[in-house]
């Protein structure tokens, strides 16, 4: 979120036709705004040349609350954009802690927190507050219960008309929890009453009538609870793509170790400007957090040992594998002369419909492969660089 909120902030915030001089972010699930613990984003900022040249204290311990605070006092500083934030937290202690960490931080910035209140009651005057700015929706409920369809289309709507992106969490784990209780067998009427409620929200999150899809669905693959969460996932993506308005919607699995087969949740995408929120911005951003499942940590936890090999292995292999459906989608695609950056764009979007992730590659690897594409006459150019090959700027097409 903390290279989103920059990213966003920089594309849109401004004075041309199409940037505004105020964004919005909305964390409708706000939490307390800072960790027991840290996640490592000091260690982030040390090493971002970026980040380093800005005054802003990171801790490991901040939540995108505090982050997206210390983001709108950097932007504030700048005169670039101003970045309102708005946040809501349903729980009265938690609310107050969230109230107590904000004090103090991001002095002048636009900051409302809202009464402890379920999030769907302060949902209507969240968008009323918003003033019609571009916004970025951040939505995590900590499981099922907390976000249902019909906000989700209000806010594609919200974006279709005002621009911004909605980021939601999938909890993999909690939407097989939820549908488990169609077939928990209890005699029990209260734990009958419970199991009801889950899978009542469960059906809200995914849409209306969708108990009609995912109980049978929880049916057949009751057994292999991962094969459900993937399923689920993909028809609550595909409902969010043909109902909910945004212009374009990707995920991307948070994984906590390479070698993780069952991701406990995913990030769901609803964006008014895909290409450049998709297949540019996050692209790459995802692209780096895999980089970083390759990082080993010794049993005394303090030193960090990149294994370089394992991940150029595993690019290489990523590389080849994708190349043969590159080739296939430009012969579909690319009959006509096209900028070689808005190729590869449509190919990321194009191939994460297809089961390759937003940051499966980055953008430069992609690079890479038009330029193989290009040396075997696969593909030619209307222009060469310097180096005698295409560049971003140059038109291509297939031969």
């Amino acid at each position: 979120m903390l290279r989103y909120i920059q990213s966003h902030c920089y594309n849109l915030g401004g004075d041309k036709p199409f940037q505004s001089r105020h964004i919005n972010y909305v964390d409708g699930f706000a939490g307390a705004g800072k960790y027991d613990d840290g996640f490592g984003i000091e260690d982030f900022v040390e090493k971002s040349n970026f980040w380093k040249r800005y005054n802003i204290d990171l801790l490991d311990t901040d939540g995108s609350p505090l982050i997206a605070l210390k983001c709108a006092q950097v932007f504030r500083a700048e005169k670039r954009v101003n970045l309102r934030c708005f946040f809501a937290e349903a729980h009265k202690k938690t609310n107050k802690e969230l109230q107590a960490n904000c004090l103090g931080i991001g002095n002048g910035v636009e900051c409302k927190i809202y009464k402890p209140q379920r999030f769907d009651k302060t949902f209507p005057q969240i968008i009323e507050d918003l003033n019609e700015y571009p916004t970025i929706f951040f939505l995590d409920s900590f499981g099922v219960k907390g976000i249902n369809f019909e906000q989700i289309g209000m806010i594609g709507r919200y974006v279709s008309r005002f621009k911004g992106e909605l980021f939601l969490l999938f909890h993999n784990s909690s939407v097989a929890r939820h549908a488990g209780y169609l077939t928990q067998k209890s005699d029990n009427e209260r734990m009958k009453k419970i199991a009801g409620t889950y899978m009542q929200n469960l059906t809200k999150m995914l849409g209306p009538n969708s108990d009609e899809d995912w109980k049978p669905k929880w049916l057949e693959l009751k057994d292999e609870p991962q094969q459900f969460e993937r399923w689920a996932l993909d028809y609550f993506t595909q409902r969010i793509a043909n109902e909910g308005q945004f212009n374009g919607v990707a995920s991307f699995d948070i994984k906590e170790r390479y070698t993780d087969l069952r991701p406990m949740y995913s990030i769901v995408v609803g964006s008014n400007h895909p290409r450049k929120a998709c297949g540019e911005f996050l692209n790459d951003f995802f692209a780096d957090e895999n980089k970083l499942l390759f990082y080993e940590v010794d049993k005394s936890k303090k030193n960090r040992n990149f294994l370089q090999q394992a991940w150029e292995r595993q690019t290489q292999q990523r590389k080849s594998e994708i190349k043969p459906k590159i080739i296939q989608l430009l012969k579909q695609r690319n009959q006509q002369w096209k900028k070689m950056d808005d190729v590869i764009t449509d190919l990321i979007l194009t191939l994460g419909s297809q089961g390759y992730d937003l940051g499966y590659l980055k953008r430069s690897d992609y690079r890479t492969i038009m330029i193989e594409l290009f040396t075997e006459g696969i593909i030619q150019t209307e222009s060469l660089g310097k180096k005698r090959f295409p560049t971003l700027e140059s038109k291509v097409k297939i031969v």
